[in-house]
């Protein structure tokens, strides 16, 4: 008898342990800038398991580090949303200056660093009391954040001026400006945060920056029939590789970080912005803004192996690890 229920006690167990895998497997959150929501997507199945209203022109969207929060920003409502991620729906909403972009959240969750468009600066929110820290003069038409992975430097790129300004968070202001190519949208570091790359629109380039120098050390040519206008990019968790979200040309391309070229591109929706890539980087996430559909990229294969209709223009994509 006893034997008996260990035996049902173990099988208990295993069964709560396999739920537990389950339900452990990371979400992906999508925001539609004209859906005015936030679409969540299961990683394991890659279906939608809900849609989230969360305010006006929905666009950056990241995530606490952990994972209870996902926080958007809405254009229009000139604030940035704290959603929870148990029930699903908008606990908190943050002023950060007018028109917040994009932002970045820091590696210890304590900061939101946001791009304000129409006002060329940067915001720094704290997260425990949404009150604004600071406000960081930058360049004209700010648009992409990206925090380094120890956390001491932000990089704010701005469109107009071509542009990367370098904020040193611990004093909470600018410490040299970066020219880089025509128009820029976004950065990404590499995780020994050594290089940081930086798409250019306009430019149809990647920009790879040494960031002990602050200083461009090369310039990668996406060279297509169509100008390819990069715009997201996100590095491989083995840095081994960057992929860049090409909106003109209506693909991924992948870049080689040790040969520094361009070495493949994946089709995928038309009109492609923000990407993402799951932690164990088996996963890449593309937001196809005009297709209204998010591509589900294998890294191994480099082969899109599911395409999943969202709500009306899927701008940022941030993953829940």
């Amino acid at each position: 008898m006893i034997l008996g229920r260990l035996t049902v006690t173990l099988l208990s167990l295993l069964s709560l342990a396999a739920a537990a895998g389950a339900s452990a497997e990371p979400l992906v959150y999508v925001s539609n800038e004209r859906g005015n929501t936030v679409t969540v997507i299961d990683a394991a199945t890659d279906k939608v398991v809900a849609t989230i209203p969360v305010g006006n022109r929905p666009r950056g969207i990241g995530v606490s580090p952990d994972g209870r929060t996902i926080y958007v920003a809405l254009g229009q409502d000139n604030v940035i949303a704290a959603v929870d991620a148990a029930s699903r729906s908008v606990r908190a909403k943050f002023p950060a200056g007018t028109d917040p972009e994009t932002f970045a959240v820091s590696p210890d969750g304590a900061r939101i660093y946001v791009s304000n468009e129409d006002a060329k600066t940067a915001s720094v929110l704290d997260t425990n009391t949404g009150k604004v820290l600071a406000s960081i003069p930058v360049g004209v038409e700010p648009e992409g954040v990206a925090v380094s992975p120890d956390g001491r430097l932000v990089y704010v790129t701005a469109e107009t001026t071509h542009t990367v300004t370098v904020i040193d968070t611990s004093a909470l202001k600018a410490l040299t400006t970066i020219l880089v190519g025509s128009r820029p949208r976004e950065a990404a570091f590499t995780p020994d945060g050594r290089r940081a790359f930086v798409t250019a629109e306009i430019g149809g380039v990647v920009s790879v920056v040494d960031v002990a120098k602050n200083a461009v050390v090369s310039t990668i040519k996406i060279d297509r029939p169509t100008p390819p206008k990069p715009k997201g990019v996100v590095v491989h968790p083995s840095g081994k590789w960057v992929y860049v979200a090409n909106g003109g040309s209506n693909e991924v391309a992948i870049i080689d970080v040790e040969e520094l070229r361009v070495t493949g591109f994946v089709a995928v929706g038309t009109r492609p912005w923000g990407l993402a890539i799951t932690r164990d980087g088996k996963k890449l996430y593309a937001a196809n803004g005009v297709s209204n559909t998010v591509s589900v990229i294998d890294t191994a294969s480099q082969k899109v192996v599911a395409t999943i209709p969202v709500d009306k223009m899927p701008w940022g994509i941030a993953i829940a690890r």
